[in-house]
């Protein structure tokens, strides 16, 4: 993205390239790459190994956004031009929860997933609770640590999106 690249494709073919040429035992990682029109709610994205945003919507989660991924980042399966980006139109008030798989497979003492049916019904309540974004996901977070005992056995990784048609507008302080 530094480079001024904005095509998803082609975001992911250069971050193959980089891992594939680095020294050492091959090394993958996997991601979201995705753009968001802040102004309209076009969602664009590509998911690499990683597992699939959820889309809540008026207090649902009504859908993961499952687009058919492409292998991880490192792992060149596919020539560039054969990988397809997925596409949502978010409407105001839609949520798009991001996480690793460090959230729903984290076990507890017994051996118990958290799972994704848990992440979706704690994030459901929150979203039929009215609250912010933040406090969703130092709940969600909260959660998850005290299903393991207080120790993340794996990286974990919550993004909430919380999309509004003029919401980028009060962001920035209107100037005079």
């Amino acid at each position: 993205r530094r480079q001024g690249i904005t095509d998803l494709r082609t975001l992911a073919s250069r971050a193959d390239d980089l891992l594939l040429t680095q020294p050492g035992p091959a090394q993958f990682v996997t991601a979201v790459l995705a753009t968001l029109d802040t102004a309209t709610g076009a969602l664009q994205y590509v998911l690499a190994g990683h597992p699939p945003p959820l889309l809540v919507r008026r207090g649902r989660a009504i859908k993961e956004l499952g687009h058919p991924p492409r292998t991880p980042l490192g792992v060149r399966e596919l020539p560039p031009d054969r990988v397809t980006a997925g596409y949502e139109q978010l409407e105001p008030g839609d949520r798009l929860l991001l996480y690793s798989d460090g959230i729903t497979e984290a076990r507890n003492a017994d051996g118990e997933f958290f799972g994704e049916q848990r992440l979706v019904d704690l994030t459901r309540r929150a979203e039929l609770a009215g609250l912010p974004a933040p406090e969703t996901l130092r709940r969600l977070r909260a959660a998850v640590l005290a299903h393991q005992g207080g120790r993340l056995q794996d990286d974990a990784t919550l993004v909430l999106v919380d999309w509004a048609a003029d919401a980028s507008r009060s962001l920035f302080p209107a100037l005079p």
